[in-house]
This record gives C-alpha cells, structure tokens and sequence, in this order.
C-alpha cells in the first residue's frame, strides 16, 4: 500500500465527520460503526508497525505538491521517532470508544464521531514531515478536544475549557508566527520557498537573537501542551472537568504532543542553541517535577490528584528532551509510552469510580480492596507502574532519562531524582486511603469489572508487564533514529545569521514596507 499513512489519517477523519452527520438520524448506527472503524485503523497501524524497518530515516514517504510556490507539500513519513506514538494512538482511541461504548453515562453518537476526528489529528501531527502540514493536524486536534470538554465535562467545564483554549490558541498563534519567520529565513538564504522538516533541518540559524526568538517561538507553543511550569495552569481544570475518558485521551496522548514537537522540530531546527538555553529550561522542569509532586500530595479529589502527577511526570520527560543525550532520548521515548500506559490507565479506573459511587473525592471513599479486590489489584499495579518499581514499564524509561541527566549534569540528576521519591510518596498515600481501612462507600453495591472491561483494560496491563521486562523490541526500533538526531549537535554550521523580514523582500518590496 502506498498511501498507508494517508489511510491511516482520513479513514478516521472522513469516517468521523460522516458519522457526526449522521448522528441525529441514524444514531443507532454511529456507535459500532465508530468502533468499527477505530478496529480497522488499529489494524493499518500494526501493518504499518510490521512493515517499519529499525534503520535510521524517514520511511513509507507520501510526497504531493500542495501550494509548490510557497513550498507547502503534503508531506508524511515516519522513523523511530514517531513509530510507537503512530501505534499508541489508535489503541488509546479504541480503548476510548469500548470504554464510551458500555458507560453508565450514555455518550451521545456525536462523542463517538468526534474522538475519531481527534485521532485524525493526532496522527497526522506525528505523521507530517511539512511544518505547514504540521501546524494544520496542530490546530486540527483542538477542534474536537475543545467540544468533547465544552459538552460532556462537568459542572465547572466552561472556565476550564476556555482557560484551555486561551493556552493552546496562543501557543498555536505564537507558532504560526513562528513557522512564517522561519520560511522567511529560508528563502533569504535560498531564493526559495520551503516549509519541509528535511530541508529546514539544514538551515543552521546561529545564536543570535532573531534565532532565539524563534527557538522559543516554537518551544512555547510544545511546552503549553506539555505543559511545563509555569505554564500549566490550565491542566487541573481541565482534567478534572473534562469526561474521564477523554482525561485518559487528553494525559495520554495529546500532551505527548508537545514532547514530539520539541523532539521533531524545536531541537532539530535549533541545535546550537541547545547549550544556551537547556539549563534554565532545565530548572524549569525540575521546577515541575518538584510542584506537581507537592501540589498532588495536597489533593483530595482522585482526578487532580493524578492531573497533577502527570505534570510531574511530563515535568521529567521534558528533562530527558534538554538533556540530549543518548540516555535520555532513549528513555524519553520509552517513558512517553510508559506515561501513557500507566496515567491513562489510572484515569480509566478513576472513570470507573466515578460512574459508580457518583463522585471522585478521596474522603468519600475508602476500604475499596475489601469489597472490590480485582480492581484494587489493578489500581495497584497501575500505582506501582506509576511510581517506577523495577519490573514494570515505568522503572525502564524514568532509569534511563535519570541515567543521560546524571551522567550531564550531576546536581540536575538529583533534583530529577525527586521523581521516584515524592511520587511514591502521593501515590502510596493514595492507594492508603481508596483501597484499605475502614470501608466507606457512597452505593451499597461494590464495584465490579465486568468481563468486557477486563478486555478492554487487558491490553494496558500487558503493556505494564512486557514493557517492563522485554525492551528490545522498543530499543532496536528507535536508536537508530536517535543516534541521527545526536549527530545534528555536530554538523557545521551551513547558514548564517537570521535576518530581519524587510533584508529578505526585493528592493521594491523593501521600500514600501520601510
């Protein structure tokens, strides 16, 4: 096949935008039919997965002239970078929909139509190798996360979405700036108009100012997704507001957004500025780790308790990406996986909880192991996951990011190192609480997991298990990617400085605009 990628994106996106045409009239059809094709783009994903080969570059390439003058291109490729986020979004989305199928909360059929419109563009923002293309799956994303919260949160779901739209709309403004001055700086080097990853990547922008700006130009807009202190302020709300299920979507997947955006673009671009600016963006992150760790101590709700503990642990991952080093890419893209499995999964069995005592406050709940040991087990291993016991997923890729931080820079890996001692610390705490001493129970009747749901989670608790004791398969696919990556601090520099937009325009041009 090979327009794979391409399928790959719009069978869920125009499949997704008929549905939410037709789920008014033929609502009865929506439901299985979104799953249907959540199924059958799980399985392009795993032939896409097969047929990938561990070797460095960009592989299974769709090229197609867009708007050729302005060097705009549909552009999708993919390499160890993106390979495992391209096979962990369409198993996330289906969990997503199974778990939306059987709710208590009766999801209309729109619900089901947008959640594969947002897989469309989550894919496609992994996929795209055209910084044009990029921006539009960008901004693509948003539409269905803004109307999944805005209609099915809770009480409090319009200030915390339109806290989360003024953040994401002005780190996207902030971008598209950003992509702009950068075809700019190309064109003025080349004649040329180019929006390609492949060929900005050889536009060495220095370390002047103008490349500063523009280094945190698009740095800002990847560490708003992330979020990174202190630009996280819109996260509790908006997980603690938005349905759970899609808590588990927003954690899991579109956060890891903004780590591959640093991965793919912000790094690569500007190299040289590494140096610079790593450290304070450094401290920033332990900044994070240390803030979201205290804030989740003093949680008393479950859902901006582990809100909380994802900026702790994004906190981290964002450590690994500035770090840049062998240890600490590797283990970046293992714990972004990892992070993933182990959060979401904690927001799925919060979401259990609360569609069956009605609520999600810690003090209203308690003994749960007593009348529900299954789930109690499942909770703990997903704790435990979280935490980083060694044996499971989570102790690989937090080891490695600790290992290529320390190695660095000694003191940060020390600081990094709060990580596994403060999240043990909430987390113990909160399974102390939820799962032991003296039962209280909102309901009479205790939760149980049914058979469907122990499916449905299944997946989840391998990926705990095997990821934890088998990496190879992971390690093999991305290290030639990343060892590319590394080589790009050690080419030369082939471009001078940036220039200003009227030294880029023609005599005639410049004169106006002067």
């Amino acid at each position: 096949m090979n327009h794979l990628l391409s399928l790959l994106i719009f069978l869920p996106l125009v499949g997704g935008l008929v549905l939410l045409a037709l789920s008014r009239k033929f609502a009865s059809v929506v439901k299985p039919a979104a799953l249907g094709i959540a199924l059958i783009n799980l399985l392009l994903a795993a032939l896409v997965g097969f047929r990938f080969q561990p070797q460095a570059g960009f592989q299974m390439e769709e090229k197609l002239a867009w708007i050729p003058k302005m060097g705009i291109e549909y552009h999708l490729a993919i390499d160890g970078i993106s390979l495992f986020l391209v096979l962990l979004i369409p198993i996330f989305i289906l969990i997503a929909l199974c778990m939306a199928q059987f709710s208590k909360n009766a999801y209309p059929p729109a619900f089901f139509a947008l959640l594969l419109c947002f897989e469309a563009g989550l894919l496609g923002t992994t996929l795209a190798l055209n910084l044009f293309l990029f921006y539009l799956f960008w901004e693509l994303m948003l539409i269905p996360a803004f109307f999944l919260i805005g209609l099915w949160g809770g009480p409090k779901r319009k200030p915390a979405v339109l806290k989360f739209v003024i953040y994401t709309m002005a780190g996207s403004l902030v971008f598209l700036l950003s992509i702009l001055f950068l075809g700019v700086q190309f064109y003025s080097k080349t004649g040329e108009w180019s929006f390609a990853l492949p060929q900005l990547y050889q536009l060495r922008m220095g370390m002047g100012p103008v490349a500063s700006l523009l280094f945190f130009g698009f740095a800002l807009a990847f560490l708003i997704k992330v979020p990174l202190f202190p630009l996280h302020t819109w996260l509790p709300d908006t997980y603690s507001e938005a349905p759970t299920i899609v808590t588990f979507l927003l954690s899991g997947l579109m956060a890891k957004m903004g780590i591959y955006g640093l991965l793919r673009i912000t790094i690569p671009l500007f190299p040289q500025l590494l140096e610079r600016w790593a450290p304070l963006l450094s401290l920033l992150a332990i900044a994070g780790i240390v803030y979201g760790a205290i804030a989740a101590l003093g949680q008393t709700n479950l859902k901006r308790l582990i809100a909380y503990s994802s900026l702790s642990h994004m906190s981290l991952l964002v450590l690994g990406v500035f770090t840049w080093n062998l240890a600490s890419l590797q283990g970046t893209l293992y714990h972004m996986i990892n992070h993933a499995v182990a959060t979401g999964a904690l927001f799925l069995l919060v979401s259990l909880i609360e569609e069956h005592y009605g609520t999600t406050e810690i003090a209203e709940l308690g003994g749960l192991a007593k009348e529900t040991p299954l789930f109690a087990s499942l909770f703990l291993l997903m704790t435990f996951a979280s935490i980083g016991v060694p044996g499971l997923n989570g102790f690989v890729g937090e080891f490695l990011i600790l290992l290529g931080v320390t190695t660095q820079v000694p003191l940060l890996g020390l600081g990094a190192g709060l990580t596994l001692i403060l999240s043990a610390a909430y987390m113990l705490w909160l399974t102390q609480r939820l799962l032991f001493g003296p039962l209280k129970s909102p309901v009479a009747e205790p939760l149980k997991l049914c058979r469907y749901r122990q499916i449905v989670l299944a997946p989840l608790v391998l990926a705990v298990v095997l990821m934890g004791l088998y990496t190879q398969p992971v390690f093999e696919r991305t290290t030639a990617s990343v060892r590319q990556y590394l080589q790009m601090l050690h080419q030369p520099q082939q471009v001078s400085e940036p220039t200003l937009l009227s030294d880029t325009l023609p005599a005639s041009e410049a004169q106006i605009h002067g």
